[in-house]
């Protein structure tokens, strides 16, 4: 039985893309693209049993350490604003207890938040959002 190699880059590289939409990391994806290229590669190149891995880790590799500065540029280009920055002075709900030291749940707008406060706050409490960092909002009660 004559195995062709592109259908296991193939295989791999959609499985990694599945997984990607799961996780939402953007560390799959750009494997998930670099096993594609090399599917590619060893559909089109059979004889060259090197070229696939080796195309699979430069693509690999390049998306992975090019991603954060092309997205710093494209963050810095005028008229471009974050919208979790626009989170900061918002109001919301508690949704979740929130105690110190540990994460809870508040719903700001629409949206729906890990949080983190110094004092206790209670499930249907009234918050302020202070800060962001990540994907967790530090919060205080509004009296």
């Amino acid at each position: 039985m004559d195995v062709a190699f592109w259908w296991i880059w193939l295989v791999a590289g959609i499985l990694l893309l599945v997984a990607e939409m799961v996780t939402g990391t953007f560390y799959l994806l750009w494997l998930g693209i670099a096993a594609l290229v090399a599917a590619g590669l060893a559909y089109l190149f059979p004889e060259n049993l090197w070229l696939p891995p080796m195309a699979a880790s430069v693509t690999g590799t390049l998306l992975t350490v090019l991603t954060k500065p092309l997205t710093t540029r494209l963050r810095q280009a005028r008229g471009y604003q974050d919208p979790v920055h626009d989170l900061i002075n918002r109001h919301g709900e508690v949704v979740e207890p929130i105690l110190p030291g540990r994460l809870g749940i508040v719903r700001v707008g629409n949206e729906v938040w890990s949080a983190k406060a110094q004092d206790e706050l209670v499930a249907g409490q009234r918050i302020l959002v202070v800060n962001q960092s990540s994907t967790v909002l530090q919060v205080v009660p509004v009296k």
